[in-house]
Formats: C-alpha cells, structure tokens, sequence
C-alpha cells in the first residue's frame, strides 16, 4: 500500500496564516475602521474558531477570518497615534536626533524622536553653519508645522524648521523608551567608530562606501554614486542585508569553533550579531537576517530539522506583527522576496561536479534575486539593470574579502600602526570596488529606464513567475522519479 505524500504547502505550515495576516494589513491600509470594531470582530471569530473544533473545515474558514482580522487590528492599533491630531498644526516641542543628518543641495535632513511621547518625525533645517554641526545625539527645540506622512512609513510627521524656528537645548531622555535610548546608545557608538574611519581612510568615495557596506550608514554618498551603483545593478550592497550579515556570521563562526561550548558560542554569536543590527539602525533587511540567524541558531542547539522557507515566514511575520507598516517598506519588499526566490529556485539547479557547483552557484543566486525583485524595482525606480551578472560576479567576492578586511581593521583598533597598515587593504577594495561599478555603468545598453509598471501588471508578473516555479519543479521531480525507476 503506497504512503500518500504530503502536498508542498503542508510542508509550510505558516503560509497560509501568513498571507491572511498580511491580507489583513493591506485591508487596514485601504479601509479605516475605528479599533474598537475591528477588536470586537476578532474576538467573535476566534470564539467561533474555538467553538467549530469539530468541524474542520468550518474551523479553518474561522481560523483564515481570525488571521485577517488581526491583521487589521494590528494595522490600525499602530497608527492610531495621538501625535497625528497635531497635523497641520504649529508646535513647540524637544526632539533628539537619532540619525547621521545628511546633507542635500539647500538642506539637512534626519530623524528625531520627541522627547515625552518618543514619536518618530523626519525633520529638514535649512543647511548654514549651524546645522552642519549638528550631530546624532543633540538635543534641539522646534518650532514648526507637523505635516502628516503616508501611513505606510515609520514616521509619525515631518517637520521644517527654518533657522530662527530651532536651536541646540539639553534635552533629557527620560521620556523616551528604555528600547529607544539603547538604540540611541549603540547609534552614538557607530557614529564614534565612523569618526575613526574617516580619521584612517582619506578619500571621499572610499570613505562613503565602506561606511554604507559596514556600518549601514549611506548619508555620505553622493547622487552621483549612487547613481552608479544603481545602473549598475549593485545597489543591494550599499543596503546592509543578509549577504553582509552571513558574511560577519561565518567570521564570528571562524572566531567561536570550540565545540566543546556550542552553547556558549551561539549565544555570543547571536549576541553580537544583535549588537550590530542595533548599531546599524535596525534596517528592515538586517532585521530579517538577524532573525533569521537567531532561529537557525535556536534551531541548530534543539538539534532539529532546519527549513529555510519557514525560517523565512516566521522572519516576515515576526517583523509584520511588531510593525504592520513594514509590510509596505520597500527594502522589506525588495529583501523578503529576494530571499523567497533564492530559496525556491537554487534548489532546482543542482549540476555535479565541485567545479561546477562553484561556478554556477553564484550564477544562479544572482539570477534568481535578480528575478525575484526586477518586478519591484521596475515599478518603485522604473529601472532594469541589464549588466547585473557581470556586476555581481566581481562586485560579491569583492566585497566579501572587504567585509572580512574591516573586520580585521575593527579588531586591530587598538593597535594605532597595525590599524594604518591594516586599514590600506579596505580603502584599496574599496577603490576597486568603485571603479568596477564605474566601468559597468558606463557599458552600452548598461540600464533600461522609464519602465512603470501597474500593480496590476507586477502581480501578473509574480503569478508568471510562480508558474514558472511550478513547472520547473514538476518537471524536476518527474525525472529523479523516472531516473529512480530506470
């Protein structure tokens, strides 16, 4: 008597859960109900989920409801803030400014928490003498109009201050959030640690990309750097995400082998793994990968079965619960379905051979991310990168080899004339690094632009893709199967 095999999505238990909480949050984005409803509704279904056991499918249909709807009340419980009821209104308040303020053409942007409520504003000071000062950290008095941002971002309202509307104030952090002042504390170390970098590496364009490749912070690149990177296909490794912080892993790995002290190591890995992403700014895609390396860790002690795919799911649904909005942030997007591909296609190429394998790994990782967020891009940038293989297959192990470089510089520190000769081999990558992205940038055809896609037309997409999975994977499974038989 044969065994049935199970179906391809049993195997991903949170999937369905997942699409349906997510499905909820879309809904709370286009339809505003008052909280207290959306409460009363959750509960009734759940009751109702808990009251049908016996009837399993009347249960699941309860069950998808009750996903939906907490969704939807996670939605609207994290933005109905009070802060919004000052929107458009003049205020005088003290804010903290919790990011390297970057410089535009007239003038300086950055983020700032406000010292009582601990609300998120992005603020613009016009740029003179004073503003140029300021660093992450200060305290400064305002006096503006709050002006009311999309819903789907971090922020709670924006705010421009002329230069007779702010001033430098000691402001006292009692107010804000204990999670909030570690923030503060591990951001104002980053900042100490750029200032010794920018002390050691001389050049502004080397200087730019190490500190976006290594500490997260992109406010010293210039538009025309970027521009580059972006022609080029390369602008993921200006983005800190799962590449970089798969790279610091494996080095603290090298660093914690003993394994008489497995535990030990894990934790002290993953704890420094942690101590990064807080000193980065808890980018949404080094909050995946963090949390993805805590569950595998997790899992790798428990010595059980690891799925990458339902590591991923739990990741996104973890990260959506805490923040719903993070569902429509374009580096969550762009991360989440990167890896999504990466998983479900790599898989299906498998050619023998070790030489092989080394040659079309990277190949095909590149060709699946690539696949997996073009649509994205198109619609968010309107841009195509058409050298993006040729980019990545020097521009990755480039910076792999500059990652594990700065590490090196970091630990060598302390040791002032270690430090200057250590420090050559970063700024040199990193002058390579440029110049490669230069050279393909500036290569025939290098971009196709203007490309604007409808949502309608990027869904449409994503099913052609998913299609394409589909009958990759038939096909697959059909011939180890008539291999096996043969």
């Amino acid at each position: 008597m044969s065994v049935k095999s199970k179906a391809w999505y049993e195997s991903v238990p949170l999937l369905f859960p997942g699409i349906c909480i997510a499905g909820g949050i879309v809904m709370g984005y286009y339809l505003s109900v008052p909280v207290r409803y959306v409460f009363v509704a959750t509960l009734i279904f759940l009751a109702a989920s808990v009251l049908t056991c016996r009837f399993n499918r009347l249960q699941s249909v309860f069950v998808a409801l009750s996903c939906i709807l907490t969704g939807w009340l996670l939605w609207e419980i994290q933005h109905n803030s009070e802060l919004s009821t000052l929107s458009g209104k003049r205020v005088t308040m003290d804010v903290v400014i919790v990011s390297e303020p970057s410089e535009r053409e007239k003038t300086i942007v950055m983020d700032v928490l406000t010292a009582k409520s601990g609300e998120k504003l992005r603020l613009t000071l016009l740029k003179d003498d004073r503003s140029r000062t300021l660093l992450l950290g200060d305290g400064l008095q305002i006096n503006g109009d709050i002006d009311s941002m999309p819903s789907t971002s971090n922020y709670s309202g924006k705010i421009f201050a002329g230069s007779r509307y702010w001033s430098r104030k000691t402001v006292p952090l009692d107010g804000l959030h204990r999670t909030d002042r570690v923030r503060l504390y591990f951001l104002q170390l980053r900042h100490k640690v750029l200032a010794r970098l920018r002390s050691t590496i001389i050049d502004d364009d080397e200087y730019a990309i190490l500190a976006a490749l290594t500490l997260g912070d992109k406010s010293t690149i210039s538009k025309a750097q970027r521009e580059r990177y972006s022609i080029a296909g390369m602008s993921h490794l200006l983005a800190l995400s799962g590449l970089h912080l798969g790279i610091i892993y494996m080095f603290l790995s090298l660093l914690f082998h003993n394994r008489r002290y497995q535990v030990l190591n894990e934790l002290l890995i993953v704890c420094s793994i942690w101590v990064f992403v807080l000193m980065v700014g808890m980018t949404s895609s080094v909050l995946r990968a963090a949390i993805m390396i805590t569950i595998y860790s997790f899992v790798t002690l428990l010595n059980r079965s690891k799925s990458p795919l339902n590591t991923l799911l739990l990741t996104a649904l973890i990260i959506i619960i805490a923040s719903p909005s993070a569902l429509f942030d374009i580096g969550f997007q762009l991360s989440f379905t990167a890896v999504l591909s990466i998983l479900l296609f790599v898989p299906l190429w498998s050619p023998k051979g070790k030489i092989w394998r080394i040659i079309w790994s990277p190949t095909i990782v590149s060709i699946a991310a690539q696949a997996g967020t073009a649509p994205l891009v198109a619609y968010y940038f309107g841009r195509f990168s058409v050298w993006f293989l040729l980019a990545n297959y020097v521009a990755i192990p480039l910076t792999t080899i500059l990652l594990y470089s700065m590490l090196c510089m970091l630990l060598f520190s302390w040791w002032p004339m270690v430090q200057s000769l250590v420090a050559f081999i970063p700024s040199t990558l990193a002058s390579w690094l440029n110049s490669w992205t230069s050279w393909i940038a500036g290569l025939p055809l290098s971009s196709i632009d203007q490309l604007h896609p409808s949502k309608l037309q990027v869904a449409l997409i994503y099913v052609i893709l998913g299609c394409i999975y589909y009958l990759l994977s038939y096909f697959k499974k059909h011939h180890y199967t008539r291999t096996a038989y043969a």
